[in-house]
């Protein structure tokens, strides 16, 4: 632990506050050095990606800089940090699950054009081997299904309703589908077997 971190008290830090809030930006370095490591450690507990944690510590404390103006004095500065923190770190899973889905949809795209299109028989099939395999998964994945595609909610609303980790939400979707693809294709590849 620095030495920096245990040397300012809550009247320091209050008047370092103030000194920053009246422009004198020295005063805004011991502030960093003094919460830079929960900083950092609040971000890797939720998303653990190093160098992840680096830009959104950073980010927040140039934030937290640009808008000093709008903190309020004889709250906990430490909150209002950790608050632009977590806004910044759900911007940025926001951010890459939308690139993530754009890629697929890119990826399938291209592949169904390579690949020419499926005839209507195909298709209809299967959807009858979806709906097969979807009744074959577990009661909490089909309720997973259900938030995620029939009720389009986001990952952040079925985390809440499943009383969920948003992380678990994401991998288990990732692993149900994979999953329904693989039962698809097997059930496809029985067909054509015969």
């Amino acid at each position: 632990m620095p030495a920096s971190y245990s040397a300012i008290d809550p009247d320091h830090e209050t008047s370092l506050i103030a000194a920053v809030q009246r422009g004198e930006v020295e005063a805004f370095e011991p502030l960093v050095e003094h919460h830079l490591t929960y900083i950092r450690a609040f971000i890797a507990l939720k998303a653990a990606v190093p160098h992840l944690v680096d830009e959104l510590a950073h980010e927040t404390f140039v934030f937290a800089y640009r808008n000093i103006e709008d903190f309020a004095p004889g709250t906990s500065f430490r909150s209002w940090l950790r608050a632009i923190a977590w806004n910044l770190l759900r911007a940025e899973i926001q951010r890459f699950s939308r690139q993530q889905a754009n890629h697929a949809r890119y990826a399938q795209s291209r592949f169904w054009e390579l690949t020419g299109k499926r005839t209507e028989r195909q298709a209809t099939r299967e959807v009858d081997y979806l709906e097969e395999c979807i009744q074959q998964t577990p009661e909490l994945m089909r309720d997973l299904l259900r938030l995620k595609y029939r009720e389009e909610c986001s990952s952040e609303e079925i985390a809440d309703r499943l009383e969920r980790s948003l992380a678990w939400v994401r991998t288990t979707l990732f692993r149900v589908r994979q999953q329904l693809k693989q039962c698809i294709e097997k059930k496809l590849t029985e067909e054509s077997a015969c």
